[in-house]
């Protein structure tokens, strides 16, 4: 957007000129929705004739679908139906299976910055079809991925938990339990001993398992560009109960609503590594 230039003692410079170095991305809002049915006996049941409530059962189980849905969905292609939310794989593809993202053309000139990272783990450089990920292949990956962001490295990785044990046992190895003197063991009935790890650390990058990730497919994302936007004015609103006589019944019914959407302003920052089919045997 704008450019710069050298100046020598005298301190002069050229007038800026005007670069329009900005485009207008566009994502549309995914509404998702869960009514909530309280029909009329389950009204006067629940006054005095209950031991758990059924309404609170159903709303506890609002956050679980909402949750799990969203989960899958992130990993998905969504393309097919325009009511559902945009995902990792069109926010870091490279032009190869989602040409427009956002509005944009990624293959026109100039618009390098909204061609993700769409890399093939089982050819080329990385030939992981059958040996699943080391620390070494992954950190020669998150170099790569780093270097072709312009020196940005993801924030985090996300794999299947398949994947994630394949990588695991090349850390496995390598643990060590510390023996403290005083001790008779390197560990007591108040420090249980850890075996394996909650997430994996390459080159400084959090490596997590995520059960909705499929297998074989492998996310690096960059929060500083994309981010799970959740709309203010839909954010888990209940729109309360109302009556269903006008509609000849006798109950209630409630629904909530969230609008959201996965949005990466900046797609070159991410990876979508594919084609990783070495997940451990155990699963």
């Amino acid at each position: 957007m704008v450019q710069g230039q050298f100046t020598g003692y005298g301190g002069g410079f050229n007038s800026p000129v005007i670069t329009p170095g900005i485009q207008n991305g566009q994502w549309n809002l995914a509404y998702w929705v869960v009514p909530v049915p309280l029909p009329f006996g389950e009204t006067v049941l629940q006054a005095t004739d209950r031991e758990i409530s059924l309404l609170k059962a159903r709303m506890n189980d609002v956050y679980a679908v909402t949750r799990q849905n969203m989960a899958r969905l992130m990993f998905t292609n969504n393309s097919a139906n325009p009511l559902f939310p945009n995902s990792f794989q069109d926010a870091f593809d490279n032009g190869t299976n989602f040409p427009t993202y956002g509005g944009i053309s990624r293959n026109a000139a100039g618009n390098s910055a909204f061609q993700g990272q769409y890399i093939n783990l089982n050819s080329g450089t990385f030939s992981l079809g059958t040996v699943g990920f080391t620390r070494s292949s992954m950190a020669t990956l998150l170099a790569k991925v780093t270097d072709t962001a312009g020196g940005e490295a993801p924030t985090y990785v996300v794999m299947s938990p398949g994947d994630y044990a394949t990588l695991n046992k090349d850390f496995i190895g390598n643990e060590q339990q510390v023996v403290y003197p005083g001790q008779t063991g390197s560990y007591n009935m108040d420090s249980g001993a850890r075996s394996s790890f909650p997430n994996l650390t390459v080159s400084g990058i959090p490596i997590f398992a995520d059960h909705f990730c499929p297998q074989g497919n492998v996310f690096g994302v960059n929060v500083k560009y994309t981010a799970f936007y959740m709309s203010e004015d839909a954010a888990f609103d209940f729109s309360g109960f109302y009556s269903l006589v006008p509609l000849g019944q006798i109950g209630q019914q409630g629904v909530v609503v969230c609008g959201y959407d996965i949005v990466s302003a900046k797609s070159s920052s991410g990876f979508w590594g594919y084609n990783l089919s070495s997940a451990s045997a155990a699963f």
